[in-house]
């Protein structure tokens, strides 16, 4: 009594999981804006280091600036302008290379945050430069276009962590030490003349011009990939509407046009079908038809999931489940066949819970061997659909299941490949109708251990 809740509960446990968390498809388009961010973020940072240090060596190169101090804040933004672009050229090539792509955001805004703050500090304390006039230093002009670049990963989190960082960065070099007085603050002014020159402002414009080249790139990445998931999602509810929704969500567009060409593969069948179906169709007002047949199909619903399989279609009372769509693995039979097991039990379980009468019987057909499959009809139809004598054959073995008393049968194809041979037994039966070569038939075996 045990066991079956305990598996009626990991089989909710899945669902709640596949529910809520992010598809391998999802993941992967993620995973790939987040290599393109973090190219974009090395480009953008080497393009920045590379028009700022241009701006910088044509204000030093003027002979128009004659300040130390200015001179000292030149000499002190090219330094720091190398660095960055250094940062810059690393991050490009480690993205390329899918080095440490979760963790980079990160480290490079932390190398970011700490070369500017660095030279703020190196300003206040090694110059004697007070926190008041922390305006007047060039270099945090910078900060508005590092937190700009940070967008580009889309992250907030990092830029949260960035805003915070600069926040209490500058609050810790503007309001440490002590308040010089107004004569001081006048003489620092004063030295500070050549850092208002039209040469130094023009350094500030491009800044400026800066900052709104990485909005640019920022709100063009955003747009991208707006449409690409706008493409991606019309992709998806095209394809759910001839597709199994187990199906549309994994496929690319290069794999469903490889649906549209079609193709052979092995795969395994089950048909599910329900006994004597038009009996309670006589019974029942439509109502609880419709509340009958929906409950059935919740129970096919749940054994296929819980055993990887993808219900092509559900036809009135009846369903077909494949199994190696889209890809084979090598248990796909095994797992047909314990699929069939879990939807007999669960069949047993709503039984006794509904009590029913007659209870509630069905036949399960489970085959194994090679179809067409692909999707098939005009644009205004199409249909994804599986052909070929092995459908035909798994078909007949489901209604075989009447004549042979039994509610699961299967091949000896299907067993064979399942490598079950000592849990099934032979059944005596007639030619399969519409079927050309000998089928053998298998039935679960009531006493597998001796069978083996």
């Amino acid at each position: 009594m045990l066991r079956p809740r305990l598996s009626t509960a990991l089989t909710s446990i899945r669902q709640l999981r596949s529910k809520y968390l992010i598809s391998d498809a999802t993941h992967r388009l993620i995973r790939e804006a987040d290599v393109a961010a973090l190219r974009r973020a090395g480009q953008a940072r080497l393009a920045i280091a590379a028009i700022l240090f241009l701006a910088v060596l044509a204000v030093q190169l003027s002979d128009t600036i004659t300040s130390p101090f200015a001179l000292k804040q030149i000499h002190t933004a090219e330094a720091a302008l190398l660095v960055f672009g250094a940062v810059g050229c690393a991050t490009t090539w480690m993205a390329s290379r899918r080095i440490l792509v979760d963790r980079l955001p990160a480290i490079t805004a932390s190398l970011d945050a700490l070369l500017i703050l660095g030279t703020l500090a190196f300003n206040r304390w090694s110059l004697g430069i007070p926190g008041n006039l922390f305006a007047v230093y060039p270099v945090v002009w910078v900060m508005p276009i590092i937190m700009a670049a940070t967008a580009i990963h889309y992250q907030p989190r990092l830029q949260a962590f960035v805003g915070a960082v600069y926040v209490v960065g500058l609050s810790l070099i503007i309001f440490s030490g002590d308040e010089p007085s107004p004569e001081e603050l006048r003489q620092h002014l004063f030295g500070m003349l050549g850092a208002f020159t039209w040469q130094t402002n023009m350094v500030r414009i491009v800044m400026v011009l800066t900052v709104s080249l990485i909005l640019f790139l920022v709100v063009r990445q955003g747009r991208l990939m707006l449409e690409r998931a706008v493409r991606e999602t019309t992709l998806r509810l095209n394809l759910t509407r001839y597709l199994p929704r187990e199906l549309a969500p994994i496929l690319s567009e290069r794999a469903f046009e490889t649906l549209r060409t079609g193709r052979r593969i092995p795969v395994t069948l089950m048909f599910v079908d329900i006994r004597a179906s038009s009996g309670f169709g006589e019974t029942m007002d439509p109502t609880q038809l419709a509340v009958f047949i929906t409950s059935f199909r919740r129970r096919v619903l749940q054994a296929a999931a819980q055993h990887g399989g993808l219900i092509d279609k559900f036809t009135g009372d009846g369903a077909l489940i494949l199994f190696g769509v889209p890809t084979e693995k090598p248990d796909d039979t095994s797992r047909a066949l314990a699929c069939g097991r879990t939807l007999l039990d669960l069949i047993d379980r709503w039984n006794a819970k509904r009590n029913f009468d007659p209870p509630v019987r069905i036949g399960i057909g489970i085959h194994r061997g090679e179809v067409f499959c692909g999707v098939v009809g005009d644009e205004d139809r199409l249909e994804f659909t599986v052909l070929g004598e092995t459908v035909n054959t798994a078909a007949r073995i489901e209604q075989a299941t009447k004549s042979a008393n039994c509610d699961l049968l299967a091949s000896w194809d299907a067993i064979e490949a399942a490598g079950e041979d000592g849990l099934w037994a032979p059944v005596e039966h007639e030619p399969l109708r519409g079927v050309t070569r000998k089928i053998v038939l298998m039935r679960p075996n009531p006493n597998p251990s001796k069978a083996a």
